[in-house]
Protein backbone atom coordinates (compact mmCIF):
# COMPACT_ATOMS: atom_id res chain seq x y z
CA UNK A 1 0.00 0.00 0.00
CA UNK A 2 1.36 3.46 -1.13
CA UNK A 3 1.20 6.09 1.81
CA UNK A 4 2.17 9.57 1.19
CA UNK A 5 3.12 11.83 4.58
CA UNK A 6 2.80 14.92 4.64
CA UNK A 7 4.97 17.10 6.99
CA UNK A 8 3.16 19.66 7.04
CA UNK A 9 0.50 21.08 4.62
CA UNK A 10 0.72 24.96 4.16
CA UNK A 11 1.91 24.13 0.17
CA UNK A 12 -0.46 21.44 -0.17
CA UNK A 13 -3.49 22.09 -2.97
CA UNK A 14 -6.73 21.00 -1.27
CA UNK A 15 -7.84 20.03 -4.87
CA UNK A 16 -5.18 17.29 -4.88
CA UNK A 17 -6.64 15.70 -2.18
CA UNK A 18 -9.54 15.41 -3.36
CA UNK A 19 -11.22 11.33 -3.26
CA UNK A 20 -8.05 10.67 -1.55
CA UNK A 21 -8.61 8.46 1.69
CA UNK A 22 -6.80 11.17 4.53
CA UNK A 23 -5.98 11.05 7.98
CA UNK A 24 -4.90 14.19 9.70
CA UNK A 25 -2.92 14.57 12.96
CA UNK A 26 -2.35 17.66 15.51
CA UNK A 27 -1.73 16.08 18.13
CA UNK A 28 -0.96 18.96 20.02
CA UNK A 29 -3.83 20.03 20.89
CA UNK A 30 -6.53 19.52 17.70
CA UNK A 31 -6.82 16.12 17.09
CA UNK A 32 -7.18 14.99 20.53
CA UNK A 33 -9.40 17.30 21.74
CA UNK A 34 -11.39 16.57 18.69
CA UNK A 35 -11.39 12.88 19.37
CA UNK A 36 -12.04 13.90 23.11
CA UNK A 37 -15.63 16.10 22.08
CA UNK A 38 -16.43 13.46 20.08
CA UNK A 39 -16.36 11.06 22.77
CA UNK A 40 -18.10 13.68 25.32
CA UNK A 41 -21.12 13.45 23.38
CA UNK A 42 -20.25 16.40 20.85
CA UNK A 43 -23.22 16.58 18.19
CA UNK A 44 -21.11 18.21 15.84
CA UNK A 45 -17.66 20.05 15.34
CA UNK A 46 -17.03 22.47 12.75
CA UNK A 47 -13.35 23.38 11.81
CA UNK A 48 -12.70 26.93 10.34
CA UNK A 49 -9.56 28.31 8.99
CA UNK A 50 -9.92 31.91 10.55
CA UNK A 51 -11.74 34.29 12.47
CA UNK A 52 -14.29 36.12 10.00
CA UNK A 53 -15.29 32.31 9.09
CA UNK A 54 -15.82 31.10 12.75
CA UNK A 55 -17.56 34.51 13.74
CA UNK A 56 -19.95 34.21 10.22
CA UNK A 57 -20.98 30.09 11.07
CA UNK A 58 -21.29 31.11 15.20
CA UNK A 59 -24.02 33.93 13.98
CA UNK A 60 -25.72 31.46 11.82
CA UNK A 61 -26.39 28.87 15.04
CA UNK A 62 -28.37 29.35 17.79
CA UNK A 63 -26.20 30.45 20.76
CA UNK A 64 -27.84 28.10 23.19
CA UNK A 65 -26.76 25.38 21.15
CA UNK A 66 -23.21 25.81 19.70
CA UNK A 67 -19.86 26.67 21.33
CA UNK A 68 -16.98 28.77 19.93
CA UNK A 69 -13.83 27.13 20.35
CA UNK A 70 -10.19 27.47 19.82
CA UNK A 71 -6.77 29.10 20.04
CA UNK A 72 -4.24 31.10 18.63
CA UNK A 73 -0.76 30.67 19.21
CA UNK A 74 -1.43 28.19 22.26
CA UNK A 75 -3.59 30.38 24.13
CA UNK A 76 -7.55 30.43 23.96
CA UNK A 77 -9.62 33.25 21.48
CA UNK A 78 -11.55 35.83 22.57
CA UNK A 79 -15.14 35.32 23.42
CA UNK A 80 -14.56 31.52 22.97
CA UNK A 81 -16.39 29.12 25.17
CA UNK A 82 -13.14 26.48 25.69
CA UNK A 83 -9.97 26.63 24.54
CA UNK A 84 -7.80 23.78 22.79
CA UNK A 85 -7.14 21.51 26.13
CA UNK A 86 -8.75 18.08 25.05
CA UNK A 87 -9.55 18.22 29.29
CA UNK A 88 -11.89 20.97 28.75
CA UNK A 89 -14.42 18.85 26.25
CA UNK A 90 -16.27 17.20 28.60
CA UNK A 91 -19.96 16.02 28.59
CA UNK A 92 -21.26 18.50 30.94
CA UNK A 93 -20.15 21.22 28.49
CA UNK A 94 -20.31 19.99 25.07
CA UNK A 95 -22.81 16.80 25.06
CA UNK A 96 -25.25 17.35 22.01
CA UNK A 97 -24.04 20.78 21.23
CA UNK A 98 -22.11 22.15 17.92
CA UNK A 99 -18.55 22.90 18.44
CA UNK A 100 -16.79 25.65 16.35
CA UNK A 101 -13.61 25.56 16.14
CA UNK A 102 -10.48 27.50 15.36
CA UNK A 103 -6.69 26.93 16.25
CA UNK A 104 -3.35 27.59 14.43
CA UNK A 105 -2.90 24.29 12.89
CA UNK A 106 -5.13 21.32 12.59
CA UNK A 107 -8.51 22.89 11.88
CA UNK A 108 -7.16 24.35 8.97
CA UNK A 109 -5.50 21.28 7.96
CA UNK A 110 -8.51 19.82 8.17
CA UNK A 111 -10.44 22.83 5.85
CA UNK A 112 -7.91 21.33 3.09
CA UNK A 113 -8.91 17.80 3.75
CA UNK A 114 -12.67 19.23 2.88
CA UNK A 115 -12.96 17.05 -0.25
CA UNK A 116 -11.13 14.18 0.64
CA UNK A 117 -13.03 10.91 -0.13
CA UNK A 118 -12.34 10.01 3.31
CA UNK A 119 -10.90 12.20 6.30
CA UNK A 120 -10.26 9.74 9.76
CA UNK A 121 -8.45 12.23 12.74
CA UNK A 122 -6.48 10.72 14.36
CA UNK A 123 -3.59 11.19 17.68
CA UNK A 124 -2.23 8.65 20.19
CA UNK A 125 -5.31 8.60 21.56
CA UNK A 126 -6.69 6.87 18.94
CA UNK A 127 -4.22 5.46 16.93
CA UNK A 128 -5.12 1.68 17.24
CA UNK A 129 -8.81 2.48 16.54
CA UNK A 130 -7.58 4.38 13.38
CA UNK A 131 -5.50 1.79 11.89
CA UNK A 132 -8.49 -0.71 12.68
CA UNK A 133 -10.58 1.84 10.29
CA UNK A 134 -8.44 2.09 7.68
CA UNK A 135 -7.95 -1.76 7.07
CA UNK A 136 -11.14 -1.73 6.86
CA UNK A 137 -11.76 0.60 3.83
CA UNK A 138 -12.84 -1.52 0.79
CA UNK A 139 -9.43 -1.79 -1.87
CA UNK A 140 -7.33 0.78 1.20
CA UNK A 141 -4.18 -1.26 -0.48
CA UNK A 142 -4.91 0.40 -4.45
CA UNK A 143 -6.11 3.35 -3.51
CA UNK A 144 -3.71 4.39 -0.80
CA UNK A 145 -3.58 6.83 2.18
CA UNK A 146 -2.47 10.51 2.71
CA UNK A 147 -1.58 11.61 6.46
CA UNK A 148 -1.67 14.93 6.46
CA UNK A 149 0.52 16.44 9.76
CA UNK A 150 -0.76 19.44 10.77
CA UNK A 151 2.65 20.71 12.05
CA UNK A 152 3.30 24.09 13.64
CA UNK A 153 3.09 27.22 11.36
CA UNK A 154 3.76 25.74 8.06
CA UNK A 155 6.99 24.00 9.94
CA UNK A 156 8.03 20.57 10.76
CA UNK A 157 6.67 19.34 14.38
CA UNK A 158 8.26 16.16 15.87
CA UNK A 159 5.47 14.96 17.93
CA UNK A 160 3.14 14.97 14.10
CA UNK A 161 5.46 12.97 12.45
CA UNK A 162 6.29 10.83 15.50
CA UNK A 163 2.47 9.99 15.59
CA UNK A 164 2.49 9.56 11.98
CA UNK A 165 5.34 7.07 12.47
CA UNK A 166 3.08 5.18 14.71
CA UNK A 167 0.37 4.76 12.70
CA UNK A 168 2.16 3.34 9.74
CA UNK A 169 3.66 0.44 12.34
CA UNK A 170 -0.23 -0.11 13.87
CA UNK A 171 -0.75 -0.14 10.30
CA UNK A 172 1.80 -2.99 9.21
CA UNK A 173 0.67 -4.65 12.46
CA UNK A 174 -3.23 -5.09 10.75
CA UNK A 175 -1.07 -6.75 7.38
CA UNK A 176 -1.18 -4.27 5.60
CA UNK A 177 2.25 -4.33 3.41
CA UNK A 178 3.17 -0.77 3.55
CA UNK A 179 5.46 0.31 0.43
CA UNK A 180 8.62 2.02 2.50
CA UNK A 181 8.45 5.36 0.59
CA UNK A 182 11.02 8.29 1.51
CA UNK A 183 8.50 9.92 3.92
CA UNK A 184 7.55 6.58 5.47
CA UNK A 185 11.41 6.20 6.69
CA UNK A 186 11.65 9.28 8.11
CA UNK A 187 8.49 8.91 10.28
CA UNK A 188 8.81 5.09 11.39
CA UNK A 189 12.55 5.80 11.95
CA UNK A 190 11.82 8.97 14.40
CA UNK A 191 8.75 6.80 16.18
CA UNK A 192 11.60 4.32 16.29
CA UNK A 193 14.46 6.43 18.02
CA UNK A 194 11.88 8.73 20.12
CA UNK A 195 8.92 6.09 21.30
CA UNK A 196 11.27 4.72 24.38
CA UNK A 197 10.32 8.65 26.00
CA UNK A 198 7.30 9.84 24.20
CA UNK A 199 6.98 12.23 26.61
CA UNK A 200 10.33 13.68 26.81
CA UNK A 201 10.41 13.88 23.56
CA UNK A 202 6.97 16.24 23.24
CA UNK A 203 8.20 18.63 25.58
CA UNK A 204 11.42 18.54 24.20
CA UNK A 205 9.53 19.62 20.36
CA UNK A 206 8.99 22.85 19.79
CA UNK A 207 5.70 22.87 20.54
CA UNK A 208 6.09 21.08 23.57
CA UNK A 209 8.35 23.68 24.79
CA UNK A 210 5.79 26.77 23.36
CA UNK A 211 3.15 25.23 25.48
CA UNK A 212 4.84 24.64 28.43
CA UNK A 213 6.10 28.21 28.39
CA UNK A 214 2.41 29.51 28.54
CA UNK A 215 1.09 26.93 30.94
CA UNK A 216 -0.25 23.80 29.53
CA UNK A 217 2.54 21.25 30.25
CA UNK A 218 -0.29 19.00 31.40
CA UNK A 219 -1.64 19.04 27.54
CA UNK A 220 0.92 17.30 26.24
CA UNK A 221 0.99 14.26 29.00
CA UNK A 222 -2.25 13.89 28.19
CA UNK A 223 -1.99 13.62 24.50
CA UNK A 224 1.00 11.78 24.90
CA UNK A 225 -1.22 8.90 26.50
CA UNK A 226 -1.99 6.22 23.98
CA UNK A 227 -5.36 4.30 23.03
CA UNK A 228 -7.47 5.87 25.49
CA UNK A 229 -10.68 6.65 23.27
CA UNK A 230 -11.26 3.92 20.69
CA UNK A 231 -13.22 6.43 18.29
CA UNK A 232 -12.43 7.61 15.21
CA UNK A 233 -14.06 11.14 14.22
CA UNK A 234 -14.63 11.36 10.60
CA UNK A 235 -14.66 14.77 8.87
CA UNK A 236 -18.11 14.63 6.52
CA UNK A 237 -17.02 18.06 3.99
CA UNK A 238 -17.10 21.16 6.10
CA UNK A 239 -18.03 19.06 9.35
CA UNK A 240 -17.48 16.43 11.85
CA UNK A 241 -20.69 14.65 12.78
CA UNK A 242 -20.19 10.95 12.95
CA UNK A 243 -17.40 8.63 14.45
CA UNK A 244 -16.75 4.83 14.30
CA UNK A 245 -16.53 3.40 17.36
CA UNK A 246 -14.22 0.49 17.62
CA UNK A 247 -14.17 -1.83 20.86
Amino acid sequence: MNIRIYYHTSSIDELALRDANVVVIDVLRATTTIIAAMAAGAKEIIPVGNADQAMRIAGSLFSTTSLLCGERGGLPIAGGKLGNSPSEYTAEIVEGKSLILMTTNGAPTLVKARYAKRCYIAAFANISAVALAIKAIPNIEHEGLAILCSGREGDFSLEDALCAGLLVERLAATGLEIKLSDTVRVATSLWNEYHKDLVGAMKASDHGKHLISIGYEKDIEGCAAMDTIPIVPVLEQTRITKKIVLD
